[in-house]
C-alpha cells in the first residue's frame, strides 16, 4: 500500500467485496471510516469510481482512496451509474432535457451536474426530455472528440424498454425507414429519397389485451426514431401524444434507455451500463 498526496492506493490481495476488502487493508481506521470514503464517492476500483458497498473486487486490481483536495468529492444530482477519469453516465429522469434547447436553458442535466462541481463536462448524446435512462458524458475533450468522430464504431449496443399500446401480432421485429422532420419538429417516415437511415428492432417481454412491454434496439440514434417507428407499427408508446398516444397510468412517456454498450475510447475495454427504470414503468393495468 502507498500514499500519494494523501490519497490511498492499494492492491487486492484476494477476491472479495470492495466494503469487506477496504475494512480488512485499513483496519487502523475507525470502523465507519470505509464507509464514508464509499458513501462519499471516494472509492475507485482499476480507475472506475463507485459507492457500491458490495462491489466484486479481484486479486490484483487496484483501489484508490482520493482525499486530495484537487480531486475532491462532489453531490451529484443526478443517480451516478458509472464513471471514471474520462466518462460519466448518469441515469436521467423522465421530464429533464439533456441540454438546452432555445426554450429552457437552466433546468437541464449537464447544467445540473456541471453547478454541482463536475466540470469540465461534455455532451456525447442526448435522450429526448419525457425518455428516462442511460445518458452519457465526457469528461474532457479528448474523449469527447473520439466518441464525436466513431460514435458509431465505438458504441455496440443501446438497448430501451418501451411500453407499448395494444398487443402486437408479431412478437419480434424489425422497422427500417428514412426519417424527415417537419417545420414543426414532427418526425415522420419515407420510403425513399432524403431522409435519415433509422433502424428499430422490437421483441415483445409480456403483455396483456391492452399493452405490451418491449426490448428495443436501436442501430441508429435519430431523433424520436422509436417513438415514431412504433407508431408505424400501429403501436404508439404509452403517454405519447406528439406520436398518437394516449394518457396512460404511468404518468410519464413509456420509454426507458435500459443499457448502454460501448468500447471506452482510452482503454479499450468493453463497457456495459445499465439503468433500471423506475418501479412506475411498468406494464400497466388493462382497466387504466
Amino acid at each position: 500500500m502507498k500514499t500519494i498526496k494523501d490519497d490511498i492506493v492499494f492492491e487486492v490481495r484476494e477476491d472479495g467485496r470492495l466494503l469487506d476488502t477496504v475494512r480488512k487493508e485499513l483496519n487502523y481506521l475507525p470502523s465507519g471510516k470505509a464507509k464514508s470514503f464509499l458513501e462519499h464517492r471516494m472509492i475507485s476500483v482499476g480507475g472506475s469510481v463507485t459507492s457500491k458497498f458490495d462491489f466484486p473486487v479481484s486479486r490484483g486490481q487496484t483501489i484508490k482512496i482520493t482525499q486530495s483536495t484537487a480531486s475532491s468529492s462532489y453531490a451529484s444530482p443526478l443517480p451516478v451509474i458509472y464513471e471514471d477519469e474520462d466518462l460519466l453516465a448518469v441515469c436521467k429522469p423522465a421530464g429533464l432535457l439533456s441540454v438546452a434547447n432555445e426554450i429552457e436553458k437552466e433546468n437541464t442535466a449537464i447544467r445540473l451536474l456541471r453547478d454541482s462541481g463536475i466540470d469540465p463536462l461534455y455532451v456525447v448524446h442526448r435522450l429526448d426530455r419525457d425518455t428516462s435512462g442511460v445518458l452519457l458524458f465526457a469528461k474532457n475533450a479528448e474523449v469527447h472528440d473520439k466518441l464525436k468522430n466513431s460514435w458509431d464504431e465505438i458504441v455496440k449496443r443501446r438497448e430501451y424498454l418501451a411500453v407499448c399500446e395494444g398487443v402486437f401480432a408479431e412478437k419480434s421485429g424489425r422497422r427500417e425507414s428514412l426519417l424527415r422532420e417537419t417545420e414543426n419538429h414532427i418526425v415522420y417516415s419515407a420510403s425513399y429519397g432524403e431522409g435519415k437511415r433509422a433502424v428499430t428492432s422490437y421483441e415483445v417481454i409480456k403483455e396483456n389485451a391492452r399493452y405490451s412491454y418491449l426490448r428495443v434496439l436501436i442501430e441508429t440514434g435519430r431523433k424520436n426514431q422509436i417513438r415514431v417507428h412504433m407508431k408505424e407499427l400501429g403501436h404508439p408508446i404509452v403517454g405519447d401524444k406528439k406520436y398518437g398516444g394516449h394518457q396512460s397510468s404511468l404518468g410519464r412517456l413509456g420509454l426507458h434507455a435500459s443499457l448502454l454498450e460501448l468500447v471506452h475510447p482510452r482503454t479499450g475495454e468493453t463497457l456495459v451500463i445499465k439503468a433500471a427504470p423506475e418501479s412506475r414503468f411498468r406494464l400497466p393495468k388493462e382497466k387504466s
